[in-house]
């Protein structure tokens, strides 16, 4: 019988191995887990191409942009390569009515015209080491979990201190604890703005098309990385030179055809693939919905005063971005998880896992009420969490009054201290941060918001014990707690009047705190805060600990449990690898999506005027001429195509490699239908979407008049139907022919 099944095991293998497949791999262990599977799928290369410790290797191309995105090298002089809405941030932080960069774009046509943005970092991966028994050692399963922490906090310090090599390091846990893996990393510190296409190209179907197929934005940026002269991370200076990178990415122009392989590689953010099947309907059913309906309300209230001003929609351009994001997000979610059968398919999966644990004597001791145990936490924790959300979505997200208040605590409490040397440090530096705040603000409109957060929040409030100014203000009717703010932002003119807000704050710090401090505004904050902080806070980290230790338990159980399964660990913002082929997928009923989409989709969607689909003219007659230049496929210009690669947030920028690890599209969405990936990955509905890399190169070269940018890439094109790169069609930038062969 064992025979037979592991016969059938090996065949189930064969046959799946040409399928996409789910999973954010390691890169250091895909020789040892994926690298036959990745070619029988169409890999070309190997694993050390991919990632090398002691050679260079594309791994060495990849960037951590900003921590939060991921970029690519793409040129020897430190060009580096993301999504539009990565460098979205930087980019308006830079525009204004007289050059906004936002709605026209922006490329420097010279060295001297790149901008300068201090705080931004691109940090490059050296290598990554499993230290997981030097993490353990002394510890054990039944210790404190004081005891513990402390015991592994002083190993990891040991750990570090022991590399002594000059990259920068951390301990990252993997698999809820049951692994541990330093990973060593160069951080640059000078990071500059080189090109944005206009957002009616990098934007274009803004909220309207988020999360959506067929997608049509060419949704991309481009900066540079300087360094110091020994081409070293340096602070920002007019000193550094570009960085000469060890290893950037070749250009392939022939782009990916249906059923091609290809691999995203990048840092994907957060998932939660182990999760037991109750907290799964707690998403479905009570987190997910609550956090949705406060953002309805609140970008109700933006789009309409968005769409009333220019100067308003530049100002909350990111903001609206940022809320909308992640609202529709979990929208998608919603309806994946509950169409995808998500919770029988994780009770399924226990069912089994609890049968063969059941069979086994050693197991049923160490493991018999585990899965029970660990739900029973999660429905216990379900209400403070609740709390939690709505305390981040009302007070924190949603109310810019509230989060620029909390900014002011640590003045309150040196006031508080009769602290005033320090007082009068703090409140100098607060007055000089205050012109950020007030560039993109608006006063009525956020009015608005907290008349329709504020009482939201006050019923959520719940863990006791309640501060005494809230409690009062749960009390209040409907109609005096519009009254009461209204009163509150008639109360803070103060404010208001920048200039003589900011000269108090210099000149007279302890007046101006006490005169904050009386305010029912900063009395609302100061309370908001301390039960967030000193309450909610707490005891949600009080319950995280308990569910960590049990959730850890389970997924090591899981993987002792069932050894023929392989299994990737959640996303944790570290360098990964997902793999997959280019496919269309079908959303519902009747429906097909095909895999790609073109340029004529771009200018079917034209609305003239419209925020979302407006078009520049210059673009809409390069269309019309068809003059794409090298960039075409036949007669049609390329922009956006899909495939299986399991990806998360954080994986935006990420580079889109085909089976030679060369660039062909730049991840930067997944489907709305598939969003529910970072709890329940399914092949049928799961797509990553990614911009064409020839449409990135048409809107910089044709477009903006760019080209020296490309004459800086590497470029190559396929002339052979295999895929196989032809030697001699290497060219370089704009020494190519004027049109790539049609695949």
């Amino acid at each position: 019988m064992r025979k037979i099944t592991s016969l059938l095991f090996a065949l189930l293998f064969v046959a799946a191995s040409t399928q996409a497949k789910e999973g954010m791999w390691l890169p250091y262990l895909i020789g040892q887990l994926n690298a036959d599977e990745m070619t029988a799928m169409g890999l070309q290369i190997s694993a050390e191409d991919i990632y090398s410790v002691n050679n260079s290797s594309i791994k060495d191309a990849i960037v951590h942009f900003g921590g939060g995105c991921t970029a690519e090298l793409i040129s020897s002089k430190g060009l580096l390569l993301t999504n539009h809405h990565c460098g979205y941030g930087k980019i308006q932080s830079h525009s204004s009515l007289e050059k906004n960069y936002l709605k026209d774009g922006f490329w420097a046509m010279s060295s001297e015209e790149e901008l300068k943005n201090p705080g931004l970092t691109a940090s490059i991966v050296k290598y990554m080491k499993d230290v997981t028994n030097q993490m353990l050692e002394g510890t054990t399963v039944d210790m404190d979990a004081a005891e513990r922490k402390a015991i592994m906090d002083e190993n990891a310090s040991k750990i570090i201190a022991q590399n002594e090599d000059a990259y920068e390091k951390e301990i990252k846990a993997f698999f809820y604890g049951n692994q541990y893996i330093l990973i060593a990393k160069e951080e640059f510190r000078d990071v500059r703005l080189v090109g944005a296409p206009p957002s009616s190209i990098g934007k274009y179907g803004a909220d309207t098309d988020n999360w959506v197929w067929p997608r049509h934005t060419g949704d991309f940026s481009i900066f540079r990385i300087y360094a110091g002269a020994d081409n070293k991370p340096a602070d920002v200076s007019d000193d550094n030179v570009p960085y000469t990178p060890v290893q950037h990415l070749k250009i392939n122009l022939s782009g990916a055809k249906k059923n091609d392989f290809t691999m995203v590689y990048g840092f994907p953010g957060t998932t939660n693939e182990y999760l037991p099947s109750n907290e799964i309907k707690y998403i479905i059913e009570d987190y997910d919905p609550a956090r949705i309906a406060v953002r309805d309300e609140l970008l109700a209230i933006l789009d309409k005063k968005m769409r009333e001003s220019e100067a308003t929609r530049i100002q909350y351009a990111s903001k609206y971005a940022r809320i909308s994001n992640a609202w529709k997000k979990w929208k998608g979610e919603v309806k994946g998880l509950k169409e995808t059968k998500a919770v029988a398919k994780k009770e399924a999966m226990e069912a089994s896992f609890e049968e063969a644990v059941n069979a086994n004597a050693e197991w049923r001791q160490n493991y018999g009420t585990l899965l029970t145990d660990l739900k029973k936490l999660y429905e216990e924790r379900k209400p403070i969490v609740l709390e939690r959300y709505m305390f981040l979505e009302t007070m924190y997200y949603g109310s810019e009054l509230m989060k620029h208040l909390y900014g002011y605590r640590n003045l309150t409490a040196l006031y508080d201290e009769e602290n005033e040397e320090d007082l009068a440090k703090a409140a100098a530096k607060k007055a000089e941060s205050l012109d950020g705040f007030y560039k993109d603000y608006d006063s009525e409109l956020d009015e608005k918001a907290m008349q329709t957060l504020l009482p939201v929040y006050l019923a959520s409030v719940k863990t006791e014990p309640v501060p005494e100014f809230i409690a009062k203000l749960k009390k209040m009717s409907a109609e005096d707690l519009d009254d009461f703010v209204e009163d509150m932002f008639e109360d803070l003119m103060v404010l208001q009047e920048r200039e003589d807000w900011k000269e108090m704050l210099n000149e007279n710090p302890e007046k101006a705190i006490k005169k904050l401090k009386k305010t029912d505004a900063m009395q609302l904050a100061s309370a908001s805060w301390a039960h967030f902080i000193e309450t909610v806070n707490p005891k949600t980290n009080d319950w995280e600990d308990r569910i960590d230790a049990l959730q850890g338990k389970y997924v090591g159980a899981l993987r002792e449990v069932f050894p023929m399964k392989r299994m990737y660990p959640d996303a944790n913002s570290t360098l990964r690898i997902s793999y997959g082929k280019v496919r269309g997928y079908e959303p519902a009923d009747g429906v097909e999506y095909e895999s790609h989409t073109y340029l004529s989709g771009v200018i079917a969607k034209y609305v003239p005027g419209d925020y979302e689909f407006d078009l520049p003219a210059k673009l809409i007659d390069l269309y019309k001429s068809k003059d794409y230049g090298k960039y075409a496929e036949g007669d049609k210009m390329p922009v956006c195509f899909i495939a299986s690669n399991h990806t998360t947030g954080g994986n935006s920028g990420s580079p889109a490699l085909n089976g030679k690890g060369e660039l062909i599209g730049l991840n930067f969405d997944r489907t709305w239908e598939g969003t529910m990936s970072d709890y329940n990955y399914d092949i049928d509905r799961c797509r990553n979407i990614m911009v064409d890399i020839r449409y990135v190169l048409f809107i910089v070269d044709k477009f903006a008049g760019a080209g020296y940018l490309v004459d800086e890439m590497d470029i190559v094109t396929s002339v052979l139907e295999t895929g196989v790169i032809d030697e001699e069609s290497k060219v370089k930038g704009k020494e190519m022919p004027e049109t790539a062969p049609a695949n």
